[in-house]
């Protein structure tokens, strides 16, 4: 039976109101963050620490004005087994981000003309950040302080590592703090947990937590040593050596 041309208007009204939801549905989730991040150790040689800096802002400078789609991270490491390292990372992405960066070849070759000379590569890796082991949101990363805490785990624990932290985390408190817990994808094998600071005064109460959170994994851990190796260090945020879209600079 054909409708009549009032049910037929209502309908197509009716239809129209679907679609426009669905469409605003999936640019929403088109444009949701993704989890993964890339993280870069930089080493300045001897005595050119400030020739690096400078160098390192003329490569954001080329970011800039390319218009990365990127935000850039830099930090100062300011303690731990790497004093006056430079880290800088780029998290929230998806992968395929990944697969289309801003100019490649002229990156590299801006990148070798301002920053190599001055600094050697220590590490390059790629984590996916655990959603539901995690409290963190972009705009965080650029708090004053950061600590990364490193964690080297048995073979084939992950999984097993990663039902335990769910629990560890409510149970030490370390849940209610901004913190972000990564897995290792590519270019190193270790956990990487980030705990944000304002000042340093934040440190000691963050320590406590972070023990509490590792003392948690040892009694879920029982008789099963996954964890092997903790180690620790602290960042100072560098808003000068960091690179925002759109924007002129921090």
């Amino acid at each position: 039976m054909i409708p009549s041309y009032p049910a037929l208007l209502r309908g197509i009204r009716q239809l129209i109101g679907l679609c426009s939801v669905l469409a605003l549905s999936v640019g929403a989730t088109a444009q949701q963050p993704g989890n993964v991040a890339r993280i870069v150790i930089w080493q300045p040689k001897p005595g050119m620490s400030r020739d690096f800096e400078e160098g390192y802002k003329r490569h954001l400078k080329w970011h800039r004005e390319k218009n990365d789609s990127f935000r850039w991270y830099g930090w100062n490491i300011v303690s731990g087994d790497r004093p006056d390292y430079f880290a800088d990372g780029t998290f929230f992405h998806q992968w395929s981000d990944f697969d289309n960066p801003v100019s490649p070849a002229e990156d590299g070759a801006n990148n070798a003309l301002n920053v190599e000379p001055y600094a050697d590569v220590r590490s390059l890796a790629t984590f996916e950040m655990v959603p539901v082991l995690s409290k963190l949101e972009a705009h965080q990363l650029a708090a004053p302080l950061l600590t990364f805490y490193y964690l080297s785990l048995a073979p084939g624990s992950n999984s097993e590592f990663e039902r335990m932290v769910a629990g560890a985390l409510h149970d030490s408190g370390a849940e209610a703090i901004e913190h972000a817990v990564f897995r290792p994808v590519n270019g190193t094998t270790e956990y990487l947990v980030l705990l944000t600071a304002l000042k340093v005064s934040d440190l000691g109460p963050q320590a406590a937590v972070a023990a509490r959170l590792l003392e948690s994994l040892r009694e879920k851990m029982k008789a099963s040593s996954i964890v092997e190796r903790v180690r620790t260090e602290t960042g100072h945020y560098r808003p000068d050596l960091s690179y925002v879209p759109g924007r002129g600079g921090e």
